[in-house]
Parts: C-alpha cells; structure tokens; sequence
C-alpha cells in the first residue's frame, strides 16, 4: 500500500505555485475577517472581539490554516517536492495576510517547520504517536507560560501535524479540533487566569 501511495505522489506534476495560491487565499481570508471583527462591538463575558481583541483571529487561523494546508500537502507530496510545496503553500500564507502574516504566521511557519524537520529527519521507522502526545502536551504547558506571551501558539501545530499523517479523515478532523480548543483556552483563557497587570492610578 505504501508502495502504491509513493507510486501515486511520484507521479503528480509539482505545482507549487497552486500551493502558494491556497496559502495566499487562506491568509486574505483571514486578514480581512480580523480587520472586520475590529470595527464590530462584539464581546461576551470579559472578551470583546473588536479592536485588538480581533487578533485572536490570527493566533486561532494561523495555526490551524497551517495545520490543514500542510496536512493535505503531506498526502500527495514526499520528499524535496513536498518540502518545496510546504514552502510555497506558507509563503502565500504569509503574504496574503500582510503585516499579519509576518507578525503572526511567520513564527508559527518557522517552529512547525522546525519540528517538522526535526521529527522526519533520518526516521526510517515510524515512531511512536506517544512521543508526539507528549511534545503536543509540553507545548501546551509552555504555550500557557504568561511570560511567553500569545506566540507560545507557534509551538503547537507541529506535533498535531505529525500525528495527522497517514490517519482517516475523521482523526484528522478530531485533532484539528483539538488544536482550535487548545488555540482558544490559550488565547481567551489565559489571560483571564493570569491577568495583565493594571497601570497605577495616575497623579
């Protein structure tokens, strides 16, 4: 089977240039749902999703844009093409979505690309899922570190990739959601648990 599906992937022409266009297209996307949730009123309990309350739409989107796009380009592409894929696909993320992109997709692109590359690298053998639990985990905790600030979400989209690969669709999805529900308790809850400290009264 496996033999059939590298047979498959060898045989598709590389077009890295539709990859680029999927990334591009997902990055406006999400550009243009920040910039309208900005100038909304829209809140609930202590969160508000105007102003600068819309840039949970990057720290969410970027990740699991990330997520997906790679995750789909792992199926078809092996190899230096998939590598060239993946570049492409996240350069038109990060272009697409601006300044956004570069502040926001930029550093989640480098550490899952660091992760990545760190897990396939000279594997012959397919490793345990457990080691991956266990990187997502930590990268949950650290992500959590108020310290840390809300790029601590760049660490998590590597391991969930990983695990993605070679499982059914609703696994896939599963741990999609998974990823959003870590993305958001990090993002909405942590700065209810650890708030900002507030300036002193002035005068």
């Amino acid at each position: 089977m496996a033999a059939v599906h590298e047979s498959i992937a060898a045989s598709r022409p590389s077009r890295p240039w539709r990859a680029f266009l999927v990334g591009g297209a997902i990055g406006l996307v999400i550009l243009l749902l920040t910039q309208v949730l900005t100038e909304t009123q829209i809140s609930f309990g202590p969160w508000a999703l105007n102003g600068n309350g819309a840039l949970a739409v990057p720290f969410i989107g970027f990740p699991l844009g990330i997520y997906a796009g790679w995750t789909v380009l792992g199926d078809d592409h092996e190899g230096r093409d998939l590598a060239g894929q993946l570049i492409a696909f996240s350069a038109g993320l990060i272009l697409g979505a601006g300044l956004l992109g570069l502040f926001f997709a930029l550093p989640v692109a480098l550490v899952t690309g660091a992760v990545y590359a760190t897990w396939v690298r000279g594997a012959t053998v397919k490793r345990s899922d457990t080691l991956l639990w266990i990187a997502f985990g930590v990268s949950v905790v650290v992500g959590a570190l108020p310290f840390l600030g809300l790029f601590g979400v760049a660490l998590l989209p590597g391991s969930v990739i990983l695990l993605a690969r070679d499982k059914s669709r609703t696994t896939r999805i599963w741990l999609g959601a998974l990823l959003v529900l870590a993305t958001v308790l990090i993002v909405f809850g942590i700065p209810v648990v650890f708030p900002a400290p507030s300036a002193p009264p002035a005068g």
